[in-house]
Formats: structure tokens, C-alpha cells, sequence
């Protein structure tokens, strides 16, 4: 009897160790390896995203830029409606800063080119104009601006704003 109790007690695992499982060594710091790459590839991609988030920010801040640009020139020439009447705001598409004349209208051109060239910067690329329809009375603003940092937007972008006197 003792024969097969040292036949069972030799068979018996040893602590620490099951049988049937073969020694593993090494696969826990694979495990930590993929794992690390797996999460650098998703904080690239997370980078990715906060870039392009920028671009389009950027872009989006611009065109509101735009938007309340051309409706500031519209503003004005309401303002003058004497002068607005007889097309005295006209301003073909110009992308420098002009120098400010005597009348009133001039002053504003002057002005609102200005005020774009600050905004959009003096690129040559930024371009304020407005143009006259007397038989409907309506003044066209056109702002235009160098939107190339954008995720695939066109390089120039135009915001028109239709003003009736």
C-alpha cells in the first residue's frame, strides 16, 4: 500500500504548475507589446482628428468672419441711403487696402478693406467688392479670402450678401 500511495504522491503538480499546461514564458510581455502598439496607433488617430478639428475651426471662424464683414458694408450703405440710391458704394473686387477720399463712401470702402485685410490678412488674397443693380435697387458685398488650410475646401472662398435700399 505504501507502494501506491508514492506512486500517487509522485504524480501529484507541483505547486504553482497544473498539469497538461506546457511553461509559457514571454507571452505576458508580448500581451504588453501589442497592447502598447495598439494604443499608440489610436492616439495617432486621435491626433489625426484633433489636427483636422483645428483646420475646419479655422475655416469655420473665417467664413463667420466673412459673414459679418459683408453684412457690415451692407449696414453702411443703408446707412447712406442718399448716396446708396444713386450707386455711389460701387467698388470693383479689390484685393489691397485703398486710400480713404473725401466722401463719405470712400471713407467706408477705405475702411471696410481695411477691416478685411485685418481679418483675413494682406495675402492679396483677400478681396472685398459691390456692385449696383439700379433697376431691382439691390447692392451685391462680395468678400473673398484664401481658405486653403481647410480639409478639402476649394483655396478661395466667397461669401456674397444681397442688401436692398
Amino acid at each position: 500500500m505504501e507502494e501506491q500511495l508514492m506512486k500517487f504522491a509522485s504524480r501529484r503538480p507541483k505547486m504553482g504548475h497544473q498539469p497538461g499546461l506546457k511553461l509559457q514564458r514571454g507571452v505576458s510581455l508580448l500581451e504588453v507589446l501589442i497592447a502598447v502598439l495598439v494604443l499608440s496607433l489610436g492616439l495617432l488617430g486621435v491626433a489625426g482628428l484633433q489636427t483636422a478639428n483645428i483646420r475646419n475651426t479655422q475655416s469655420a471662424h473665417q467664413r463667420t468672419m466673412a459673414v459679418l464683414l459683408a453684412s457690415s458694408m451692407a449696414e453702411r450703405i443703408r446707412a447712406n441711403a442718399t448716396a446708396a440710391v444713386n450707386g455711389s458704394f460701387v467698388l470693383p473686387l479689390r484685393c489691397s487696402a485703398m486710400s480713404p477720399g473725401a466722401s463719405i463712401q470712400s471713407v467706408e470702402q477705405a475702411s471696410w478693406l481695411t477691416e478685411i485685410m485685418t481679418a483675413f490678412g494682406n495675402s492679396g488674397t483677400s478681396c472685398g467688392g459691390v456692385t449696383y443693380n439700379a433697376a431691382t435697387r439691390t447692392y451685391i458685398v462680395t468678400v473673398q479670402w484664401d481658405d486653403s488650410r481647410a480639409l478639402g475646401g476649394s483655396t478661395t472662398m466667397t461669401i456674397t450678401h444681397v442688401a436692398r435700399i
